[in-house]
This record gives structure tokens, sequence and C-alpha cells, in this order.
């Protein structure tokens, strides 16, 4: 285990988010990262800072690749570009300091920042496909209806 002040952190990440909410009512937030520190440090905990608050990330077991995730309500789940704040032990009690004394946590500075895109969850169609059998059931059975009402005549 080395240091555990990460100097100049560079993160490389790849993200993931629900594509699909025509089933589920939460859309996931994923992102999957590694962190190299210019002075080799490693083992280093982490936190996130995101749109739903402050988290704790996951480290793999050798200590290589990070992970953080949350979830967001379909109805107010943001889309586009997610910042996602990366402390470590010192930047989150700074983080959390802030937080209680009322100030705004944007003086702390982050150890990296992740930019996670969501392009939104597809819903469905604006008219399920029932509502259009119905529609169309009615409209059948009244032009049937007619054309008997004017053959009897």
């Amino acid at each position: 285990s080395g240091s555990s002040v990460c100097e100049n952190a560079v993160v490389e990440a790849s993200g993931f988010t629900t594509l699909d909410a025509t089933i589920v009512s939460k859309v996931a937030y994923i992102s999957d990262f590694t962190l190299t520190c210019s002075n080799g440090a490693k083992d280093i905990s982490l936190y996130a800072e995101t749109s739903s608050g402050v988290a704790g990330v996951a480290r793999s077991l050798d200590g290589s690749r990070y992970q953080v995730s949350w979830i967001s309500d379909i109805a107010s789940a943001p889309s586009g570009v997610q910042d996602i704040k990366l402390f470590d032990e010192q930047g989150y009690s700074a983080l959390k300091k802030a937080q209680r004394s009322g100030e705004s946590s944007s003086g702390v500075k982050p150890l990296a920042t992740i930019s996670l895109y969501h392009p939104g969850a597809y819903r469905g169609p604006w008219v399920q496909s029932e509502t259009i059998a119905v529609i169309c059931s009615i409209a059948i059975f009244y032009y049937a209806f007619k054309q008997k009402s004017i053959i009897t005549e």
C-alpha cells in the first residue's frame, strides 16, 4: 500500500445508465473507472458527490478499479451530463464540514471529476397500443352499426 494522498489524479472512466424505463421505476447511473496518481499512491478510499448526494465508492479487490452508482426516480431523473466529483479522505472531511456549516460544497476542490452522460430513458409510446385498439374497435362498431341502420331503413 502506497501513500494515502493522491497527487495529480488521472481518471479513465466508462459509464452506464438505464435507457429503457418502460418496466422500471428508477434510473440507475453507474460509473466504472481507474485512478492513477502521479506519486504512485494506491488503495485510496474515495467518496463521490453525485446529483443524489454523497456516496462511498466501491473498490475492486486488487485496488485497480473503482465504481460508483446511484439511482433516481424516473420522474426526477436528470438527463444530460452528470458530474461525479471524487474526493479522498481529506476532501470528504472538508465536504462534510462545508455541508454541516451550511456553506456551498463548490468551494471544496475534488480530487477529480467524472462526466457521465445520460441521454434520458425511453418511457414507451405516448399512446399505448391497447388504447389504439379500443378506439379502433369503437370506430369499427360505430361504422358497422351506422351501415346496419342505413340498410334496414
